[in-house]
């Protein structure tokens, strides 16, 4: 891990300053000669794909089903980050040492954007750390909205050339987002109140319950770093047991101890496992997660399947 910290600090100085402007020699793409954008996250990398309409580049350093959380930030993102005009993140410490990185290779004029991180967006407090946000903004939809009306300022402002495209791949994009709560809405309003219980693996979903009517327990809490407590899981069981909840969920990009001990509660609990949940990552681009539209109506269709079913076996 030192090593890595070192060609963190020491990279910088041996790259030249770039503009922002189109056509600097270190912001192009290495394979395709297109300006380069880099996201820490898919899904953040999936949104910026969708407004870039193929005038830049997107280059995501985390790959699909890597945990955020704890992600090992690679030598090569600091090489990527260097060469991008605009480097996009969530903020909000999902990303841990990756804003640091950032900080130390962002080249002159190149422009970083936490995307949660705007006065719009309010960030609900972890129930365990006092002071500390939950980072899972993008449950949210109307959040995930400024997220893109982020980017597509500074797209714009990286390349003014290609406004029109921005604009309207943005309204293009905005537009399924609505059609996206929408359906959501529409789905979960059939779902009995009671029923309207969510248990995962960890805290990531607190966003999209107090959206949708939902309560929300995790085994952990919005970070997958932690170790889960043995009076938490207990007090997990009880509720459970309490509330008569029929469905617990696992999900795709946590340790497999964790969704271990999911099934460990449901066992102890008489609950089914609902399904496989995407929280911080999409999954494979050619799987029923591989893009933020996707990811989000997958965990929709897949929640409501199993929480309509109340005490049916799977």
């Amino acid at each position: 891990m030192l090593t890595r910290l070192l060609i963190y600090l020491i990279l910088p100085a041996l790259i030249p300053g770039c503009s922002c402007r189109p056509g600097s020699s270190n912001t192009q793409g290495e394979q395709t000669g297109l300006p380069l954008v880099v996201a820490t996250t898919t899904i953040i990398a999936d949104m910026a794909e969708n407004l870039c309409g193929g005038r830049m580049q997107v280059k995501s350093l985390m790959r699909p089903g890597e945990d955020p959380h704890i992600y090992d930030p690679r030598p090569l993102d600091a090489r990527l980050i260097s060469q991008a005009k605009i480097v996009l993140s969530n903020g909000l410490h999902l990303e841990g040492t990756l804003q640091e990185i950032i900080r130390n290779n962002l080249a002159q004029g190149a422009i970083h954007l936490a995307l949660a991180e705007d006065p719009r967006i309010k960030p609900i407090e972890s129930q365990q750390y006092k002071g500390a946000p939950d980072p899972h903004c993008w449950f949210n939809l109307k959040y995930f909205k400024i997220y893109t009306e982020r980017a597509m300022t500074a797209l714009i402002q990286c390349d003014p050339e290609g406004e029109e495209t921005y604009r309207a791949n943005a309204a293009r994009y905005l537009a399924e987002l609505d059609s996206l709560d929408r359906y959501t809405r529409n789905l979960f309003s059939k779902i009995p109140s009671h029923r309207r219980i969510l248990v995962t693996a960890h805290d990531a979903f607190r966003y999209f319950g107090l959206e949708y009517g939902i309560e929300v327990m995790g085994v952990i809490g919005i970070s997958t770093d932690q170790e889960p407590r043995p009076q938490d899981v207990e007090k997990l069981i009880s509720a459970i047991n309490e509330k008569h909840v029929t469905a617990v969920f696992i999900e795709s990009s946590v340790a497999p101890a964790l969704n271990n001990l999911v099934r460990k509660i449901a066992e102890k609990t008489g609950a089914r496992i609902g399904g496989s949940l995407y929280s911080d990552s999409l999954g494979e681009p050619e799987g029923p997660a591989g893009t933020f539209i996707k990811m989000f109506r997958h965990n929709v269709d897949t929640i409501a399947e199993a929480l309509m079913k109340g005490n049916t076996a799977a």
